[in-house]
This record gives C-alpha cells, structure tokens and sequence, in this order.
C-alpha cells in the first residue's frame, strides 16, 4: 500500500508491505498533489521494472 505523509516542507510518499515494513519511500515534494503524482508514476513503472545487479 502507498501512503501520503507530511514531511517538513511538503509531503512524501513511502510503499508499505502487508507486514508493515516500509520497502521504499519518495523524495520531499513541495505539493501533496506532486506527491500523489509520483504514487502514480510509482504504480506505472513498478510492474515492468527490472532488476540491475551491480555488485
């Protein structure tokens, strides 16, 4: 699940698994409207993203 939070100059999104555990979470934007914008952009990219090992 995605959730919204407030940050100290915006808001931020962070992607939570179903135990709870927090697995990522976004940059500060300065909107809650650019925030669920990136949720968005998240949720498109996330299906067809691809794993890079560069160790």
């Amino acid at each position: 699940m995605f959730e919204i939070m407030r940050a100290t100059g915006g808001y931020y999104w962070r992607l939570k698994a179903s135990n709870g555990e927090t697995i990522c979470h976004s940059e500060v934007y300065t909107t809650k409207q650019s925030a669920e914008g990136g949720v968005s952009a998240a949720k498109r990219i996330i299906p067809t993203a691809s794993v890079i090992d560069r160790t």
